[in-house]
Parts: C-alpha cells; sequence; structure tokens
C-alpha cells in the first residue's frame, strides 16, 4: 500500500451506521493532498475522514500528492470522472497557480470546483530575540534607514508565507532581503540566531518557539488579533490592514460534478467541523475553523487570485509553464 492512505471505516466486513446513506456509487470517496503527510494541509482530511464515512456510507481514502506547488494532486483530481468520488485538498495554490503556473495541463477555471473552505490558520511575523525591532512599525522604520539590511525567511514562491513577505515589502515600501527555504521550519535555526532577522509562518509551526521565548513575535498577518494569541498585535495595528493573509485549506471537486453531489459533501463537511471534538482537534493545533459552502468559496477564490495576481506581478515573479 502506498504510504500516505488511509481507508478509514469498514471496506466490507463492517455495516454503516443506521440512518448512513450511500454515497452517489459505493466507490470510496478519495481525497487527494497537495501536500505531504503530517503537514497542515493534511490535518483537514485526516480528521474529516473520521467522521464522514458514518454519513455518506463509504470509506474515504486520503492519498498525498505532493509536487508541482500543488499540481500533481491537481491535475488528478482535474482529469477523474466526475462522479463524487475524487475531490482536491489545497491550499492557496488554488488561487495562486494560475499566475504562477498557468499552463499545468488543465483548466483551474473549468476542471477544478469548489466545494468547501474548511480551516485557516494565521501567519505569524517573528524575528530573532537579539532583532532590535518590537514590531511592524519598528521593522520598516530600520529597513528604511538602512535598505537592503533586513532579511526574511520563506519556504517556496507562492506559499502564503511568501506571500506575505512580499506584501510587507510592497506596502511597508521598503526593500527587503527575501531568503528562500524548502520548509519554513529549516530556516528557524537561522532565525534564532539572528543570521536571518525575520521569518513568516503558520501559528501552529512557530507560537511554540515564541511561547518558549527562541522567537520573538512581531505580528499576526491579519486585520485582526489571534484569540489563540490575543497578547500580539495585528498587521491592520501597524497601520498596514492590506497586509492580510491566512494559511486556508480548501475541498475543489472535478468539473462537471453535479451540485446536488457538490451541496451534499460541503453540508457533511459542515456538519463534521461543527463537532465540539473536532473542533479542539483544530484549536490544539492552533487551526481556527473557516467554513465557507461552494459559490462563497468560488468568489473567495477568484478575490485571491485576483489580489495575488497583482502581488507577483508587482514583485516581479513571472508564471513558468510545468
Amino acid at each position: 500500500m502506498k504510504s500516505g492512505i488511509i481507508l478509514l471505516g469498514a471496506l466490507l466486513s463492517v455495516s454503516q451506521p443506521a440512518g448512513a446513506q450511500s454515497w452517489p456509487g459505493t466507490k470510496p470517496l478519495r481525497f487527494e493532498v497537495i501536500g505531504a503527510p503530517g503537514g497542515l494541509v493534511d490535518l483537514a482530511p485526516r480528521e474529516l475522514s473520521n467522521y464522514l464515512p458514518a454519513s455518506i456510507g463509504v470509506p474515504v481514502v486520503v492519498e498525498n500528492r505532493p509536487g508541482a506547488n500543488g499540481n500533481i494532486a491537481a491535475g488528478v483530481v482535474a482529469k477523474a470522472e466526475p462522479d463524487g468520488h475524487t475531490f482536491l485538498v489545497t491550499s492557496t495554490n488554488q488561487a495562486v497557480n494560475p499566475t504562477l503556473l498557468p499552463d499545468p495541463g488543465f483548466d483551474y477555471g473549468r476542471d477544478l470546483v469548489p466545494v468547501s473552505m474548511v480551516v485557516a490558520s494565521k501567519l505569524l511575523l517573528v524575528a530573532s530575540p537579539s532583532f532590535p525591532a518590537k514590531d511592524i512599525t519598528d521593522v520598516i522604520k530600520i529597513a528604511k534607514q538602512n535598505p537592503k539590511s533586513v532579511s526574511i525567511a520563506t519556504p517556496a514562491i507562492g506559499s502564503p508565507n511568501h506571500l506575505a513577505a512580499e506584501m510587507l515589502t510592497q506596502y511597508g515600501n521598503v526593500d527587503l532581503i527575501i531568503v528562500p527555504y524548502d520548509v519554513i521550519t529549516k530556516a528557524l535555526p537561522d532565525v534564532m540566531g539572528n543570521r536571518v532577522n525575520l521569518a513568516v509562518g503558520s501559528m501552529s509551526a512557530l507560537l511554540p518557539q515564541v511561547r518558549s521565548g527562541a522567537l520573538k513575535a512581531l505580528a499576526v498577518i491579519s486585520p485582526q488579533r489571534s484569540p489563540l494569541a490575543p497578547e500580539i498585535p495585528s498587521s491592520a495595528e501597524a497601520g498596514l490592514p492590506e497586509l492580510q493573509i491566512d494559511n486556508w485549506i480548501c475541498i475543489m471537486g472535478t468539473g462537471g460534478t453535479p451540485a446536488p453531489i457538490i451541496a451534499r459533501l460541503d453540508e457533511e463537511i459542515a456538519k463534521v467541523l461543527a463537532m465540539p471534538e473536532v473542533r479542539d482537534v483544530f484549536a490544539k493545533q492552533g487551526v481556527e475553523i473557516y467554513h465557507m459552502g461552494p459559490r462563497q468559496l468560488g468568489e473567495f477564490l477568484q478575490s485571491e487570485a485576483a489580489r495575488f495576481s497583482n502581488l507577483l506581478k508587482q514583485a516581479g515573479v513571472k508564471g513558468t509553464s510545468q
């Protein structure tokens, strides 16, 4: 069996609970995930797969297909049969890739359709404890006084972390040195030692180091403070309300999947997200429930795609073919 795949719910030997309805067919429902097992984008489908089989009447398979900035998993879903058995679990890739990777071998608007927004993790701007800034205002002041003197670590181009760094550069009107890393966790020793001054990452990844004193939190990249760390100011409080991005996780279906199937899955996902035990699991990981239905998610994706396209063009990041 391929690593990163789990089957939850009985395949043959255990009957479904009373009231469960067989999904449009008897095949397992598959979540194709853009990230590796154990990452933030993997958390939501794993948790959903603990509960959905009881209500839809078929097993749920979670399959991890990282690579190509999410387009390996997206391509599988885009080219699947639109029968309600194959869905994509993705993040900002869904709004960034039309600009960053415009020719993936399928059409983003035609071949993938919105199902549900599920969760979001707010991003933190952090610094080395020895870096003299205490907030974003100080960062901007230091960077303007000494251009190209302040560095910020980010993972892959087009990631929420990278987009947040580009936003800080553009909206703060400063010239930061962006230092790329494979993943943000590899940057943390350099930030802690002030070899790189700043980093942007999810609260789930960075808040433990902030609590321990290994990193200094400068701001939540959000219009509001986070209930997970209410003592940390927001970017809006520093006079940068446009500096806002979450690391959100959404679910997309194959283009042409019947609307009643999309609506039913969204309804079942919303029921799972409302369960106290599920909300508790996400809260412990620094993740907030952030549900949207198909129409609202579609509008959100269009808005974000336009925003990110403009941001990347202003940063001089050009789209490439795969």
